[in-house]
């Protein structure tokens, strides 16, 4: 018995492998810490033979290392871009959350966030685990998968990856900001009314400690604040990762 190897076929399925891996390595899903090294390597391999296997898939032809070597860079270029979408979103919850924190007080204590394998904002890190699973309840995976089977057909695996609109890349940051600053916006009037509030207080009263008062009415405000508000939140957030798909499908084209 005899079996044959297509180079061209495992050329592809190692390049989509890539893809996807660039595409999910900074995903708070798939990123470096909820999922094991081996697991992550093996999910990419197999999303890359699935998609190599879709009958519209040109498979790669291989003429010398080098020229592979080179595929590999573009597609780690494809994945960045399909991943910026993503970052973009989950980084506005990460820009409300320090916004919040300095004006409340809790910037003073961090933890450490699992989705990013770095210290982050207590605030920032309860919108980031809504925002994840409401990211899974709107089937926002499927939509990503998607988007990759979508750009196998727009670059093929082996070519340049020319028709990347990078701008609409730098634009999509600029919702990190944007909604960022939605978030927080409710919780942050009411905390720029307490301080102006305060600030009455020590014109009126100078023996009045403010400065000691100031730091358990923030919190306490905050906290009732962001209560309130985070049953709102998910329109904001919702609106969030729609403008997040709609980035994916202009990028995959």
């Amino acid at each position: 018995m005899s079996i044959s190897l297509n180079i061209g076929w495992l050329a592809t399925v190692v390049l989509l492998s890539i893809r996807v891996a660039a595409a999910t390595a900074v995903g708070a899903v798939l990123g470096p810490s909820q999922i094991p090294g081996m697991v992550r390597v093996l999910l990419s391999l197999m999303l890359g033979v699935l998609l190599a296997s879709a009958p519209t898939t040109r498979v790669t032809p291989v003429a010398s290392l080098d020229q592979l070597l080179g595929a590999g860079v573009a597609e780690v270029l494809i994945g960045a871009a399909l991943a910026g979408g993503f970052l973009a979103a989950y980084g506005a919850t990460q820009v409300a959350g320090r916004i919040l924190d300095t004006q409340t007080g809790f910037g003073v204590a961090a933890i450490f966030d699992p989705a990013t394998g770095s210290v982050a904002p207590i605030t920032g890190t309860l919108f980031g685990m809504a925002a994840v699973c409401l990211f899974l309840a709107m089937n926002g995976h499927h939509v990503l998968i998607r988007a990759l089977a979508t750009s196998v057909q727009t670059f093929p695996p082996g070519g340049a990856p020319q028709g990347i609109d990078w701008g609409a890349a730098l634009a999509q940051g600029g919702v990190m900001f944007s909604y960022g600053l939605v978030l927080a916006a409710p919780v942050m009037s009411a905390l720029l009314l307490a301080d102006l509030t305060m600030t009455v207080f020590a014109r009126s009263m100078p023996q009045l400690n403010v400065f000691i008062m100031g730091f358990p009415l923030k919190i306490m405000l905050g906290l009732a604040g962001l209560a309130v508000s985070i049953r709102f939140s998910t329109t904001v957030l919702t609106a969030l990762f729609d403008s997040t798909f709609h980035y994916w499908a202009h990028v995959a084209g």
